[in-house]
């Protein structure tokens, strides 16, 4: 009789693995118990044979093609081949049709007889179960480690593993002295308001590389920062949960203020081209609203400021540069770091809001942990305050615009002529808003009355 062997191992953490190498060494001592010539060995090795998985088994798909009238199906036990009912009638049919008889743990099975087929249904039915206690055993295991905050899965950049001395897992994550403070830099650029863009050109010209090695990519980076667990907080199913066990790189309020500037639809996230003009994408048209661009080619004996949609309007680039830059340090020397208050009453509000919020399900999630709320309930308020959470981190779009100590008060020229053209492009952007409107001075006449400079 001519056998085929089929085996298959699966990560499912059920304690009971054993290798294919193995699985096949057994198999083939029963051929030879048993007389039958082995004519075909097929393997799915780390694929789970559940319904909840999602997984193609190729070998397991081959059987239809390589089982012929009259031979032996030979597995380890009836769960290598499935742990789900609907496989099982497949198989159990295809079986019945070829009149091929089922081996499995030593005993073998004619699926043409109703006995062996109640058995083996039977078999089928346990091998389901056991999956279905594994899945929930590992997702409450899963669910108990996100409570108690432990971490799960490869660890951020900017951390490190915590292993376990004898078993080798990784119990927690150490800031990683070396990317730790990359990561601290870049939220606070972002919160400065320096662009993604900018941030990657200037690591890749450091030479701070990514994990990857390579250089960084702006999509990349945002996901990353974007990442809850930098602020000590562990997620679950894409939820936050609560407190993490491992130290924290920056703030939670930090933290929600970043995701709120990154998830504001006007905030220019990207930048395509290096701006090389004070003004360029910052100033706006005063007929249309549309940003300016620089405009000197060399049949252009003045450069200018020129809107970039319809060219409404254009001013010398100059002229425009001079007046923002004196308005701007004219007015920041008359005041003191005392004095000086760049914030929004209502992004700090919306921010304040969102903490308290956050704190009510940080509350409900603990009493989930200890029982006295149940999952069913937890679920129903998360899905009232959550959405209330998101739109109040929304609402703060707005942060305050950081400064240098010394660019308030009388020594506000010195350190602006200090500055590199990005810091001077991002300090402006956040002070005040420059609007050139159509001039109302004679043919190549600047009047400064024609550019609306208004303090944010």
């Amino acid at each position: 009789m001519r056998a085929v062997i089929y085996t298959r191992v699966s990560n499912d953490q059920s304690g009971r693995s054993t290798s294919t190498a193995d699985q096949e060494r057994e198999c083939r001592t029963i051929c030879e118990r048993n007389g039958w010539d082995v004519a075909h060995v097929l393997t799915d090795n780390d694929i789970g044979a559940s319904r909840w998985s999602s997984k193609d088994r190729p070998a397991y798909r081959q059987l239809a093609d390589t089982l012929q009238p009259g031979d032996v199906l030979v597995t380890w036990e009836a769960s290598r081949a499935q742990r789900d009912l609907n496989a099982y009638v497949q198989l159990r049919d295809l079986c019945a049709e070829r009149s091929v008889q089922w081996c499995y743990s030593g005993r073998l099975y004619d699926l043409a007889t109703g006995d062996d087929r109640f058995t083996t249904g039977l078999d089928a039915l346990l091998a389901e179960k056991e999956a279905e206690q594994i899945r929930e055993r590992v997702l409450r295991g899963k669910r108990s480690a996100a409570i108690a905050g432990r971490p799960a899965g490869n660890w951020p950049y900017g951390y490190l593993p915590v292993r376990d001395p004898l078993t080798g897992r990784t119990t927690n994550w150490a800031p990683d002295p070396d990317r730790a403070p990359v990561v601290q830099e870049a939220v606070k650029r972002i919160l400065a308001g320096d662009t993604l863009y900018a941030i990657c050109k200037d690591f890749d010209d450091r030479g701070i590389r990514p994990r990857s090695g390579r250089t960084w990519v702006r999509a990349h980076l945002r996901t990353m920062l974007m990442s809850p667990s930098y602020a000590g907080l562990r997620t679950h199913q894409g939820e936050v949960i609560g407190p993490a066990s491992w130290e924290p790189l920056i703030s939670v309020d930090d933290h929600r203020a970043l995701l709120a500037v990154l998830a504001d639809p006007a905030r220019r996230s990207v930048e395509r081209v290096v701006a090389k003009h004070l003004l360029t994408g910052i100033a706006r048209c005063g007929v249309c609203g549309a940003p300016v661009r620089y405009f000197g080619p060399k049949s252009v004996s003045t450069p200018r400021y020129q809107c970039q949609a319809t060219s409404c309007v254009g001013r010398r680039a100059d002229a425009v540069d001079d007046l923002v830059t004196e308005t701007v340090l004219s007015t920041l020397e008359q005041q003191s770091p005392a004095d000086y208050v760049a914030d929004d009453p209502e992004a700090a509000a919306a921010l304040r809001e969102a903490s308290e919020l956050r704190a009510r399900l940080d509350a409900f999630t603990d009493q989930a942990a200890d029982g006295s709320l149940s999952p069913a309930a937890l679920a129903r308020i998360e899905a009232r305050l959550l959405p209330q959470i998101r739109a109040a981190e929304q609402r703060a779009t707005r942060r305050p615009t950081a400064l240098p100590d010394d660019l308030v008060g009388a020594n506000a020229r010195a350190t602006w002529e200090q500055l590199e053209l990005a810091d001077r492009r991002r300090i402006i952007r956040g002070l005040v808003s420059v609007t050139i409107n159509r001039s109302t001075a004679a043919v190549r006449q600047f009047n400064p009355a024609d550019i609306a400079i208004d303090w944010l």
